[in-house]
């Protein structure tokens, strides 16, 4: 159902669509919780609570396109609240917590590289195939039609179009493997 639709039914008092969203976004919501503590007694309670104040100011709430974000916003602004307050953790500290997930941004760069280089294996290796080779998986992979649906566009019967498709994909494999393997050792 649309983000909208289901606020409004919240908004207008329907249980089921507060349930809904409960189970939509619980554990997503509990996962963001962690990135900020490891008290996961905590991260509950705020959201059992975050639900519990959504439905008693359910008359009050503005319209929404995205409840995600909304719901995300208003779990971290109650934790850091509920910290502060049961840890007795001072502004600063709030302040200076850390959103606990790592981005490995050389492994960010080098998946790239090598997606990269497997998309150049991957457009030379399509070079290699015939014509009739390149239609039919254009046609199966790209417009993602069915065997009989090839088999009609390229007016061969249907065991031909897998037989052609299975030979597409052999010949298109090799030069892959050829090309990645050339290009393994150009890396290393």
């Amino acid at each position: 159902m649309e983000d909208k639709i289901l606020w409004n039914k919240l908004r207008s008092g329907e249980s089921q669509a507060l349930e809904m969203i409960y189970r939509t976004y619980f554990k997503d919501l509990y996962r963001y919780g962690k990135k900020f503590t490891k008290d996961l007694n905590a991260i509950e309670d705020c959201i059992q609570e975050m639900f519990i104040d959504i439905w008693n100011s359910r008359a009050k709430l503005s319209e929404t396109n995205a409840i995600k974000p909304y719901l995300f916003v208003s779990l971290k602004r109650r934790l850091f609240k509920s910290l502060k307050k049961n840890r007795q953790t001072s502004e600063q500290e709030i302040g200076e917590m850390n959103f606990d997930a790592e981005l490995a941004i050389d492994q960010i760069l080098i998946n790239n590289e090598i997606k990269d280089e497997q998309s150049q294996a991957l457009q030379s290796a399509f070079k290699q195939l015939s014509d009739r080779q390149k239609e039919i998986l254009y046609l199966k992979y790209y417009a993602e039609m069915s065997y009989e649906d090839i088999s009609e566009a390229m007016d061969l019967n249907y065991q031909s179009a897998r037989n052609l498709v299975s030979r597409a994909l052999t010949k298109l494999s090799k030069y892959i493997i050829i090309l990645l393997t050339i290009l393994f050792y150009i890396l290393n």
